[in-house]
């Protein structure tokens, strides 16, 4: 063998083991931020998970309320004016959101046409309690308008 050939074959190999090497760092430096990523998307899905079921929640206390129509003040007109029963519009709301589970914070405004509901909650999160947040406020707010019978689109 010649000597040049045997001194080629071991800087060949010590390059190989030096981007191994190389490797292990760069695994080794970017995996935190890798984990960091991962870790924020799994917080991130459960908080607009919980968005989204506080914005049903909202929607359908918003619903119930606005189906209390004041039948005395629709009588009355007959059926010319639609108005909202303010008192029982904001109790079944009220009633709604308290069925659907504790730690739901909501507050009910009531107008003679709308009812507006909003909710909030703390919802825990997993991987940012490493850096000292343990919980993150998520709400929604729904409005609802007064409708009695079926209405046609003006065109």
């Amino acid at each position: 063998m010649r000597p040049g050939l045997h001194r080629a074959c071991r800087c060949a190999a010590w390059a190989r083991a030096a981007q191994a090497g190389q490797a292990i760092v760069w695994t080794a430096i970017m995996l935190p931020l890798f984990l960091s990523v991962v870790g924020l998307a799994i917080d991130a899905g459960i908080l607009f998970s919980a968005r989204r079921e506080l914005q049903n929640v909202a929607d359908s206390a918003a619903r119930a309320g606005a189906m209390q129509v004041d039948v005395r003040a629709y009588r009355e007109s007959s059926g010319a004016n639609v108005v909202l029963d303010q008192a029982a519009a904001r109790d079944a709301a009220a009633e709604y959101v308290a069925q659907q589970g504790k730690g739901m914070a909501a507050t009910v405004a009531a107008e003679p046409q709308r009812v507006m509901v909003s909710v909030s909650r703390d919802v825990p999160t997993s991987f940012l309690r490493l850096v000292g947040i343990t919980t993150v406020r998520v709400s929604a707010t729904a409005p609802a308008e007064v409708r009695y019978g079926i209405e046609r689109a003006n065109r």
